[in-house]
């Protein structure tokens, strides 16, 4: 569903007082959801869609703002911190709300703004037992599945290392591949090690591993590291002849 209304947005002059301001991606794509909210309520399929909410996806997010992903992600997090942004996800798309819509757009000489900062209060605390729900039918479900329990992805996930993949997706490094690595590299930084695949991956896009080739990648490069000295010692080298991780031919 799409915000046909062609008219146009407010923007006050006190958002350069706002501390996403300078931060260009995350200023970027709150406005831009500001731009694509409806401006009254509408439906998506079998779902409404109140005002100042919308459908998307981080595809689409990605594609209209010409962000990255990653960088879509990382936006998104900043305005669910500081509490600009509510997003609900289905198993099909996610409804992003502006929370303070109506504060932002309203006419003051047609809305009363007190309602509105209760309807605000409202919307928050339904959204608040809505996530309660969640995280119960989350802890029914793991219950119930006892012939094949499975930890909570926090725990799965609690480092955060993301490699990108030639398909655009990301591997989600587990923690207890990095437990294994560690003892299998003693010499390396893992983590550190990690973080530098991703700045190279990323540098070289054409280079990206499919889901199957990551692995044997990373091992690979760990490998190396592990040869050259560790990273204590690939660091020195880098220091002493300049950096040339991106010379590295990873052909898997």
């Amino acid at each position: 569903m799409r915000n046909e209304d062609s008219g146009f947005i407010k923007i006050h002059r006190k958002i350069i007082e706002w501390p996403w301001y300078t931060d260009i991606n995350t200023c970027r794509l709150f406005i831009h959801m500001i731009l694509r909210a409806n401006w009254k309520e509408g439906r998506f399929r079998d779902t409404t869609v109140p005002r100042g909410s919308f459908v998307s996806s981080l595809d689409k997010l990605s594609e209209e703002t010409l962000l990255t992903k990653r960088e879509i992600r990382t936006a998104i997090s900043h305005l669910k911190a500081t509490g600009e942004v509510v997003v609900k996800t289905t198993n099909r798309y996610s409804i992003f709300t502006v929370k303070n819509y109506d504060l932002y757009q309203c006419d003051d000489t047609q809305r009363d703004i007190e309602a509105t900062d209760r309807r605000h209060s409202d919307d928050i605390l339904t959204t608040l037992i809505e996530e309660r729900e969640e995280r119960k039918e989350d802890l029914r479900n793991i219950i119930n599945d006892i012939s094949c329990p499975e930890p909570p992805k926090a725990a799965l996930y609690a480092n955060g290392i993301s490699l990108p993949l030639n398909d655009k997706s990301f591997f989600e490094v587990p923690m207890d591949k990095i437990t294994l690595w560690m003892e299998t590299y003693p010499a390396v930084d893992v983590e550190q090690e990690l973080r530098r695949m991703i700045a190279w991956l990323e540098a070289n896009p054409a280079k990206r591993k499919t889901r199957r080739g990551i692995e044997r990648f990373i091992n690979s490069w760990l490998a190396r590291t592990q040869d050259s000295g560790g990273s204590k010692g690939q660091k020195e080298g880098d220091l002493k002849h300049g950096n040339k991780e991106d010379s590295r031919s990873f052909s898997l």
